[in-house]
């Protein structure tokens, strides 16, 4: 994932020696906390330091040969034919939520995307 775990995930593996990429569902990195002219901003600084950044991604399956994962099945941003990502070694690091039915369920006013909506002083509402 294109997220700040995945990406620092990504930099370990780097960091290792080993061939490295990310790939995010989104249309681009860190969607969570940026807006798509940092997120877009981000990946070229990523792929600057060697590592592959493949944002819009659709993961179609994790291909194994016996028991050993050899491959992850994609459809890259704007492509109609799937290819597949030779691999040796697959991180996974994936989605992160709010879980906000508490705050909800008080009444608390929640942000665009979800979490409870504070001010420049980290106070809600209530």
């Amino acid at each position: 994932g294109g997220g700040l775990l995945g990406l620092e995930a990504a930099k370990a593996v780097y960091d290792l020696k080993m061939e490295s990429h990310v790939l995010e569902m989104a249309p681009f990195l860190m969607p969570a906390q940026l807006n798509k002219a940092a997120g877009t901003l981000l990946a070229k600084k990523i792929q600057a330091l060697d590592i592959r950044v493949h944002i819009g991604v659709k993961i179609l399956e994790v291909v194994l040969s016996g028991e050993k994962v050899v491959g992850i099945k994609i459809i890259e941003n704007g492509e109609e034919e799937p290819t597949i990502l030779e691999v040796d070694m697959v991180v996974v690091s994936c989605g992160i939520r709010p879980r906000d039915e508490l705050a909800k369920g008080c009444g608390l006013e929640l942000g665009g995307r979800g979490g409870i909506r504070v001010d420049g002083g980290l106070r809600t509402a209530d």
